[in-house]
């Protein structure tokens, strides 16, 4: 499993003379001293990851007086993180995993603890999978409010930020039932001379990409027991339609980044001449890669 951890811009802001009324005069008045918002460094989003990805932020409050500590959050601007592709959905979470609604009232699911820094809090993010956005940063400015006592106090301004990793995959699915899975067989039965099949390539990637096939046996079907004269078959093999050259075991094609972040590439042989060629079974083996262009 991936995992990720929020990466912030550290906000801490000493406040003087910042306080709320006291319920009556034996309470000393509620003062907060200094607030901090903490997140752990290098938070990663890898899309196709097959579960959620989350991390965890720590809301440091350190106050004099007798103080009921109250925490809402809020969007500067948008409620998604923004970056070279379509905005990055997320969400904040309490530790009962309830999300936070990002509309600046104070929310009674915080809990507080006293530690040995002042009163902590823990915040979840939490990042869905499959989101196939384009690599790079993506950012977004929050505000945390601090209540004391149901008044606010205080908003610290904070960032989230996260790196989408470029990612890619691929699967195929046969002539058969069409199940994807990270090989099939293309099972031509009696070689006839013009004879296709086909297979998908399901690629996902938020990446242009590169796809790379390669033949075993160079682009011809070789007799499995023995070898010498007309003991291979030709044949040609294409992505989309387009032939690819095999005679030196491998070719190549480019592709641009897929909108949704996965589509889907049919590769096919056809069988050449035929006439002539030992009795027996032929096979060849062709290995498909896709690489990140970008």
């Amino acid at each position: 499993m991936r995992w990720i951890a929020a990466a912030l811009t550290s906000m801490f802001f000493c406040v003087n003379g910042a306080s709320s009324s006291a319920a009556d005069d034996s309470e000393e008045v509620c003062a907060l001293e200094a607030v901090s918002v903490e997140g752990q460094a290098d938070l990663a989003y890898y899309p196709f990851a097959n579960r959620e990805e989350v991390g965890q932020l720590r809301l440091v409050i350190v106050t004099h007086g007798s103080c009921r500590l109250g925490f809402a959050l809020l969007p500067t601007s948008d409620a998604q993180l923004l970056g070279p592709g379509r905005p990055l959905n997320f969400s904040f979470r309490n530790r009962g995993d309830q999300v936070i609604p990002l509309n600046g009232n104070e929310q009674r699911g915080i809990q507080f603890e006293d530690t040995a820094r002042g009163r902590e809090a823990s915040l979840i993010i939490g990042f869905p999978r499959g989101q196939a956005r384009r690599a790079g940063d993506y950012r977004n400015n929050f505000v945390a409010r601090i209540f004391a006592d149901g008044r606010p106090l205080q908003d610290i301004d904070f960032q989230v930020s996260v790196r989408v990793a470029a990612q890619a995959d691929i699967h195929v699915a046969g002539n058969g039932e069409g199940q994807l899975g990270r090989s099939t067989v293309m099972n031509f039965g009696k070689l006839e001379t013009g004879e296709t099949l086909s297979a998908l390539l399901a690629v996902r990637t938020n990446s242009a990409y590169n796809l790379v096939v390669s033949s075993e046996n160079h682009g011809q079907m070789q007799h499995v027991s023995l070898e010498g004269e007309n003991t291979a078959v030709p044949y040609t093999a294409s992505i989309d339609g387009k032939p690819l050259s095999l005679q030196s075991g491998a070719d190549a094609r480019d592709f641009p980044t897929p909108g949704d972040g996965e589509e889907m590439r049919n590769i096919s042989v056809e069988i050449g001449d035929t006439r002539g060629r030992m009795a027996g079974r032929y096979r060849d083996t062709l290995r498909v890669t896709v690489t990140l262009l970008e």
